[in-house]
């Protein structure tokens, strides 16, 4: 799902004009992200959204074992250097991989890299050509042999960005894990990846703003260190029995066991929540509790460490359930 960007700051250079910092609130990774896009990393990473992937496309000597028929879709979250192609094909896993096994090794510029074989049950492949790497995978499926083929360029060149450009975001999609930027004085249009932010930008714990949906129950301990507040998307909620999302918060504490325990154990009551069970130790305090139309089942588990007191909790949220 796309969303619009919370939010964005702008921080004077020593020399030159503004640096543009986006704030981007991902709930899907439980962190708030401030991407410099005037950074040289952070510009590698873009991808031309007009471009085509530089992936391209499947090779010829990588052709659909014969009789295969295509099965499933990419990852939508996969990047966009990253080529996939899937098929269901007749005949043996060892078969299909000995067909492409024998295939590559007649194909010349291209070699066999590694190659992992289980008898029975196919194997993997890696293979690279002058510009490309390449994994075949096969194995046992439910309706034939299952066979996988991906594939990403050796280089890929940054995309020609002047050093003056100032980008500005258009939105961003937690679910796929991009954040899409335009340049105002070329109209043009790029993708920058959620592998790239996790590298390049700054990030701190999901912001307390960006958490406000949050249910009441999952308070944040007292004083202690927010280390990631995961959540389903803003306004989710389950359209049917097989819906499920999770919330989930960890934290670190000076607190005891007994402290967080306790503190834990009177939100949840106070909230309407009816505790399930508890466990104690003297290194481990666990506490399961549920709302009455359990749509929510919240598991609090705390661990003594030897540098402070680990706090986890999950909430899972579903269909109403008797």
């Amino acid at each position: 799902m796309k969303w619009p960007i919370f939010a964005a700051a702008s921080l004077a250079l020593t020399q030159g004009g503004p640096s543009p910092i986006v704030r981007v609130d991902s709930r899907e990774q439980g962190r708030t992200f401030y991407v410099d896009t005037d950074r040289p990393k952070i510009r590698e990473g873009l991808r031309d959204v007009s471009a085509p992937s530089p992936a391209g496309d499947i090779p010829a000597w990588l052709p659909p074992y014969p009789g295969a028929a295509p099965w499933g879709e990419r990852n939508q979250n996969a990047p966009i250097d990253i080529g996939f192609a899937s098929y269901t094909a007749p005949g043996t896993p060892d078969e299909v991989f000995a067909f492409y096994e024998s295939r590559i090794r007649a194909t010349s510029g291209v070699k066999i890299t590694y190659i992992n074989t289980q008898p029975g049950r196919g194997g993997a492949m890696h293979a690279e050509d002058a510009t490309r790497h390449f994994v075949v995978g096969v194995s046992p499926g439910p309706k034939g042999t299952s066979l996988t083929f991906n594939w990403q360029p050796k280089v890929i060149y940054p995309v020609p960005l002047a050093k003056s450009a100032r980008l500005v975001a258009l939105w961003f999609d937690d679910s796929k894990g991009i954040l899409r930027l335009r340049d105002p004085a070329t109209g043009k249009e790029y993708d920058l990846s959620m592998t790239t932010m996790l590298s390049y930008a700054r990030s701190v714990p999901l912001e307390p703003s960006a958490r406000t949906d949050f249910p009441v129950w999952l308070a944040f301990y007292p004083g202690a260190k927010t280390i990631v507040a995961n959540a389903p998307p803003a306004g989710w909620q389950p359209q049917g029995p097989a819906d499920m999302r999770t919330f989930k918060i960890e934290q670190m504490s000076t607190a005891s066991l007994a402290q967080v325990g306790a503190f834990y154990k009177q939100t949840f009551e106070q909230n309407g929540l009816t505790i399930a069970s508890e466990t104690k130790s003297d290194f481990h305090y666990a506490l399961e509790a549920r709302t009455t139309d359990r749509m929510h089942v919240v598991y609090l588990d705390v661990h003594d460490q030897s540098n402070g007191t680990k706090i986890v909790l999950m909430d899972h949220y579903s269909w109403p359930r008797p």
